[in-house]
């Protein structure tokens, strides 16, 4: 069987991990594996791993660019014979649906954001990712908005929620003394409770309401990293230390930026935040504090409903409240609670439902139901 994945680039993000790690899946079926994208520095490891790339300009949403890739698609699908595509993004899903229609291949898509509906012109163009034969929705809240918002049947939807490795997020790897050095170089303080936020500085995954909700627990012993860059926005990156300073916590805060393993920062915290104001679609960052046995303090909407269980692998609270968080943070923090408990439980509870192997059965287990066994 010869399987396209058809995505836009092939860089560090979720959608593209997702395309790498389903690729390595099908390899491991005996199938052929292909991807089409426009390229990154996720390709070599891609080919190393078995598949074939082709380079294309699928990340670009002029209309021309779209038929162009479209075409080159087509004689993609009809030089290697392929059995299945599987597109994970929008303007390259345009381009994927037009080369199934020319060659008579069934397509498949992943959903893997709410993306914005601001007009319809824009509801349109968000729904290719619901014109395959299946639709693979992410989470529970993705398949809810795909019925709610464009019409789609339950029964054409396939939930694979999203999958950490075990292997590489596992806190046994990381031992004392790699613990102890990583402290060293920071400059934290070994008494203190280390508060971790992951993500890249963008404002909806919420460090302004991070800050703010520290700045109420003076009081307690803690530091806190903000694990994630800002890319070309290095006005976000200087308004967030600027707001910490003006909290008065701006020399208990450290700015790690963007680190290609962020398993030790995992690794040296006691507490892992996620405080995004818009709802995650799945939110990776949950699912890797766990795997990584570290409680997590998430805002209660989105996919943080379904991958933490409040009260038992970590915390939720009341979306955009700097004080429900100030006070789940305090608690967190507080004598009452027994962290490493709490962490072992987050732990067994996400290799038992959230790793690449169930993500990439379930991907699978949707082809299956398009091409028959």
């Amino acid at each position: 069987m010869k399987i396209l994945q058809v995505t836009a680039a092939l860089h560090q993000g979720g959608v593209e991990r997702g395309t790498v790690e389903m690729a390595r899946f099908i390899v491991s079926q005996g199938s052929r594996s292909y991807v089409a994208s426009q390229g990154g520095q996720l390709v070599a490891g891609l080919e190393s791993d078995g598949s074939t790339h082709f380079t294309l300009p699928l990340a670009q949403r002029n209309p021309f660019k779209i038929i162009y890739s479209a075409w080159q698609l087509h004689k993609i699908i009809s030089n290697e014979n392929i059995d299945l595509v599987h597109a994970r993004s929008r303007a390259p899903a345009w381009a994927a649906l037009l080369a199934c229609k020319l060659s008579g291949v069934k397509m498949v898509t992943t959903f893997h954001g709410t993306h914005r509906i601001q007009n319809r012109i824009k509801k349109l163009y968000n729904s290719v990712m619901v014109r395959g034969e299946r639709v693979i929705a992410i989470s529970d809240f993705i398949k809810n908005h795909l019925i709610e918002n464009y019409a789609v049947k339950e029964e054409q939807i396939d939930i694979a929620p999203r999958g950490f490795n075990p292997v590489m997020f596992n806190p046994d790897l990381i031992d004392t003394e790699l613990r102890d050095e990583l402290k060293q170089r920071l400059n934290l303080a070994a008494e203190d409770k280390i508060i971790s936020l992951p993500g890249r500085l963008t404002r909806w995954k919420g460090q302004p309401l991070f800050l703010e909700a520290l700045a109420q627990i003076k009081e307690l012993s803690w530091q806190a990293l903000l694990v994630g860059g800002a890319g070309k926005k290095t006005a976000y990156d200087d308004e967030l230390k600027a707001t910490a300073k003006k909290l008065g916590i701006g020399d208990r805060i450290k700015f790690i930026g963007d680190q290609r393993d962020i398993v030790p920062y995992y690794a040296i915290s006691d507490i892992v935040v996620s405080a995004s104001t818009e709802p995650e679609a799945f939110g990776r960052v949950a699912v890797e504090a766990q795997a990584m046995a570290k409680p997590i303090i998430a805002s209660s909407h989105g996919g943080s409903l379904e991958t933490v269980k409040d009260g038992e692998t970590g915390w939720l609270f009341a979306n955009g409240d700097v004080v429900a968080l100030a006070s789940k943070l305090r608690y967190a923090l507080s004598d009452d609670v027994d962290l490493a408990s709490i962490g072992a439980s987050g732990r067994q509870w996400v290799v038992e439902n959230y790793t690449i192997d169930k993500m990439c059965q379930s991907e699978w287990n949707a082809y299956m139901k398009v091409l028959g066994p």
